[in-house]
């Protein structure tokens, strides 16, 4: 190590040294004005025990007792010509004493009432102050003549308690009363809101531009559906006109002409609507004008007022809603292709088909329905691959190279129930058809692929239900016709 190396080493030491020093040195001095700042503490009346001063707590007994020093009770105080007698004023300082403790109880104890001091009498006789009280005291103790008793904090407290309770029972009484009258009330206004439609039940709020026009006077269903004839006539969307009748229902206007009975119901309003969207697109702006025009004119015809029930712009709800209806509206299926044994015979197919519960329909195609969920559309259907529709002549002479299942989602009420079902039926048949499963892409359907396919069915059917359009519903149906 040469000389240099030791002599920084030296320096670095001596610096680090400094440092140190220097450190302490102000911490101690921080220290020292910190002290200062602060005065110390006297005293702490949470740390010492509180004291007592023996010479005030005597002087203060010792007043006390002086102002309560019992003076003979016939004492005579006064001057040569007036007398009064200490015994009897205090006797009757304690009485009025003890009625002002009553006061606090009771509002109604007795006023005192000091009579003045008469002059006195030529022959020097005593003069003493009498007092005179205004109780509540019992009658029978006036009778006997035994004077007036003050009244005892006890009874005090007995009235008191009777009177609060008696008044809390009647309020009591009282809210039980206007909490059931309230109950009864909003029982009632409830059952009368449920059991008048403000709407007919197919519309929805969602999908149709309604107008609710309010009769003048009232008119028959036959004299408005005379009125309304070719009004809505060729429009590219669906037109719903219904009548509400003195029975508190909606009648559809095409219900009437079918059923020449109703034409006699009295009618106090009319609902006119315009389904926005369907399968083919939303409503043109020329279509809502003209709408719009003919349910004004209307209204002016039959001396109604007219209330529409949407205050947004119809044309841009009908274009979401076809942005809506061009995301949900999806099918899902698969196909069932013939395998190395060939294509399979049509009668074979028709056999295995209707084992499982399918039925061959007008249109060529199979069709599964559940009972339980209605006959308002088929669960699922199988059609064949190649386009062209099964008929009985065609099963009896023909081979079947593949056949397609599909499930349409916004009909179906129970999707995911039924796309499970269809991959029962498909299984099934494809062990009885010696087949397999594809994709549109024409490769293997496997269970990872049929989980995916299962995973869509869920985000389609929760975003459905989002909008407030169920699948499977009345309102679902209208709008994907």
């Amino acid at each position: 190590m040469s000389d240099l190396q030791i002599v920084l080493m030296i320096i670095g030491a001596l610096i680090i040294v400094a440092v140190l020093v220097l450190n302490w040195w102000q911490e101690r001095r921080f220290h020292q004005q910190v002290q200062n700042s602060f005065s110390n503490l006297e005293n702490d009346a949470l740390l010492q025990e509180p004291e007592l001063n023996a010479a005030a707590l005597q002087d203060i007994e010792d007043d006390f007792s002086i102002k309560e020093a019992v003076l003979p009770e016939h004492a005579l105080v006064g001057d040569d010509d007036h007398f009064i007698e200490l015994g009897s004023i205090q006797s009757d300082r304690i009485q009025l004493e003890s009625k002002q403790d009553s006061d606090t109880l009771n509002e109604d104890v007795a006023e005192v009432a000091v009579a003045a001091i008469p002059e006195p009498a030529a022959d020097g006789e005593l003069v003493h102050i009498e007092t005179t009280t205004k109780s509540p005291t019992p009658p029978a103790a006036d009778a006997a003549g035994l004077g007036v008793a003050p009244l005892q904090h006890e009874g005090i407290k007995a009235i008191f308690n009777e009177a609060f309770s008696n008044a809390a029972a009647g309020v009591k009484n009282l809210k039980t009363t206007d909490v059931t009258a309230t109950e009864s009330e909003v029982s009632a206004a409830l059952e009368a809101e449920v059991s008048v439609p403000t709407l007919p039940a197919m519309l929805h709020a969602q999908i149709d531009l309604v107008a609710v026009l309010y009769l003048a006077a009232e008119s028959t269903a036959g004299e408005l559906s005379k009125m309304l004839a070719g009004l809505f006539d060729d429009y590219d969307k669906p037109v719903f006109v219904h009548f509400f009748d003195s029975d508190m229902q909606w009648l559809q206007s095409t219900d009437i002409s079918a059923n020449p009975a109703l034409s006699n119901h009295k009618i106090t309003k009319v609902s006119c609507s315009l389904q926005l969207a369907d399968r083919a697109g939303p409503v043109t702006r020329s279509v809502l004008n003209r709408f719009q025009h003919a349910v004004e004119t209307l209204g002016l015809d039959i001396n109604a007022h007219v209330e529409w029930q949407s205050t947004g712009d119809a044309l841009a709800a009908a274009t979401a809603l076809d942005a809506f209806c061009i995301d949900v509206d999806k099918t899902m299926g698969f196909h069932l292709v013939h395998g190395e044994n060939g294509a399979f015979t049509g009668t074979k197919l028709r056999g295995l088909s209707e084992a499982q519960g399918m039925e061959l329909a007008a249109d060529g195609t199979f069709q599964y329905f559940d009972e339980a969920a209605g006959r308002d559309a088929p669960q699922f259907v199988v059609f064949n691959r190649d386009q062209h529709p099964f008929s009985p002549d065609m099963l009896r002479s023909s081979v079947v190279k593949a056949i397609t299942f599909q499930l349409d989602i916004p009909h179906v009420r129970n999707c995911m129930e039924a796309f499970n079902h269809m991959v029962q039926v498909a299984k099934q048949m494809e062990v009885g058809l010696h087949a397999h499963l594809q994709d549109d892409n024409n490769k293997p359907l496997g269970d990872i692929q049929i989980e995916k396919i299962r995973h869509q069915l869920k985000v389609i059917h929760a975003t459905m239900v989002a909008r407030g359009i169920v699948p499977g519903s009345d309102s679902a149906h209208r709008l994907f016709s």
